[in-house]
């Protein structure tokens, strides 16, 4: 899903302050009248502003950047009813907000407008088979392998096993609750975790995978297809680089063309 993102009223009132032009200003924006905050909700604020000073208020606004769009994976399945996202609140080093996460979080008001377009992941969908899946991510990368779980479970299948890792278990265990039942279930055949800081030496899902190199073997020559979801630094590149070291290069190689090593990594 992209979303565009919108400035908090604080940081549109802390950045017209010293201007010297009025929020409630009047601009046109692509034809259409709005005020001033309104236009400068979804553009980049500068943080220094001494080139802007003088400017009137259209002029203000035409000299402006738009925001960008922040892309998020989505977390659930058509089924559902309703669109859920997995975003992780982003902080600065002075307090302030990220801009997506801070929009997402904090700033949208509940019942308001989140403008959005959903996106096709062309390379991340189910296999069309009934084949094993292997799912490893990590953080929120949780959020694009829940919708394939989701998706998996809703027609019955039960082949599947997740890799996940995060920081600590009591505080970043994404979607507890939901997974442990799902393993109790029968949902899911396989559940391994790494909380990276739980102990003195740091485990990744990486680990994980190396530990289970047998199994992961077994699932393997039964067509089972592997997707990764989450940070490429680290996480996924550490997955690559235990899949090398466990199958050779070739039989990763064979497994991409096949279409059986799919990653959605950010």
């Amino acid at each position: 899903m992209e979303v565009l993102p919108r400035n908090c009223p604080w940081a549109i009132e802390h950045f017209l302050d010293g201007l010297g032009i009025r929020g409630e200003t009047t601009v046109k924006v692509n034809g259409l009248e709005e005020t001033l905050e309104t236009a400068l909700a979804s553009r980049q604020l500068p943080e220094h502003r001494a080139h802007l000073v003088g400017l009137h208020a259209q002029a203000l606004v035409d000299a402006m950047v738009p925001l960008a769009m922040r892309e998020y994976s989505i977390a659930s399945i058509a089924a559902d009813g309703v669109l859920e996202l997995i975003v992780r609140q982003e902080q600065h080093s002075d307090g302030t907000l990220g801009i997506g996460s801070g929009w997402l979080t904090e700033h949208a008001p509940v019942g308001g407008s989140i403008s959005l377009r959903v996106r096709r992941n062309s390379g991340f969908h189910l296999p069309n088979q009934p084949v094993p899946m292997i799912l490893l991510g990590n953080g929120t990368g949780l959020a694009g392998l829940r919708s394939l779980l989701k998706a998996r479970i809703a027609d019955g299948q039960q082949r599947q096993w997740l890799l996940f890792g995060e920081r600590n278990r009591e505080h970043d265990f994404l979607c507890r609750t939901e997974l442990e039942e799902w393993l109790i279930n029968g949902d899911l055949a396989r559940l391994d975790l790494a909380f990276s800081r739980d102990q003195a030496e740091k485990i990744y899902v990486q680990d994980r995978l190396r530990e289970s190199a047998d199994e992961l073997k077994k699932w393997l020559a039964d067509g089972a297809v592997i997707y990764i979801c989450g940070s490429l630094q680290g996480m996924a590149s550490g997955v690559d680089l235990a899949l090398h070291d466990i199958l050779g290069a070739e039989e990763v190689e064979r497994l991409i063309e096949q279409g059986r090593y799919r990653r959605d990594v950010y």
